[in-house]
C-alpha cells in the first residue's frame, strides 16, 4: 500500500499565493501528523509523566510542552523522525531541501495538537 493512501484525509486549503513550504505543510505534514498522533502523544506523555505536569495551568502546560520540545533535542528529533519517516521519496527530497523551515512547522503543529488533546481530556 502506498504511504499516501494510509494517511487520513483532511481538508486542505491550498492556493497559488502560498509558498511551497505552506503547501507541503497542508498536503503532507498535517495528514502525517494526524496519522501519527497517537504514537506521538504516547511518547510525549511518557516524558510529561516524569514531571508535575498535571498540577500546571493550561498556559503553564503549553509553555512546558513548548520548552520541552525546543530544549530536548533528542525528543524533538525523535518526533521529527516519526513524521519524516512517513514521507514519500519525493516528499523527503523536498524535506531535505527545506528541512529547517519544515522542522519548525512540524514542531508547531505537534504543539498545537498536543495542547488541544490535553484540553479535551
Amino acid at each position: 500500500m502506498d504511504k499516501i493512501q494510509i494517511r487520513p484525509k483532511i481538508a486542505s486549503i491550498v492556493n497559488e499565493e502560498m509558498k511551497p513550504d505552506e503547501i507541503f505543510q497542508n498536503n503532507t505534514i498535517r495528514p502525517v501528523v494526524k496519522l501519527q498522533h497517537e504514537i506521538i502523544f504516547m511518547r510525549l506523555n511518557k516524558t510529561l509523566s516524569k514531571s508535575d505536569f498535571t498540577n500546571l495551568s493550561e498556559l503553564q502546560r503549553k509553555m512546558f510542552i513548548q520548552t520541552t520540545l525546543f530544549k530536548n533535542i533528542a525528543l524533538r528529533n525523535e518526533i521529527i523522525g516519526m513524521i519524516s519517516g512517513c514521507f514519500t521519496n519525493d516528499e523527503y527530497d523536498f524535506y531535505l531541501l527545506n528541512y529547517s523551515s519544515i522542522n519548525k512547522r512540524i514542531i508547531k503543529i505537534i504543539i498545537e495538537r498536543i495542547i488541544s488533546t490535553l484540553t479535551i481530556k
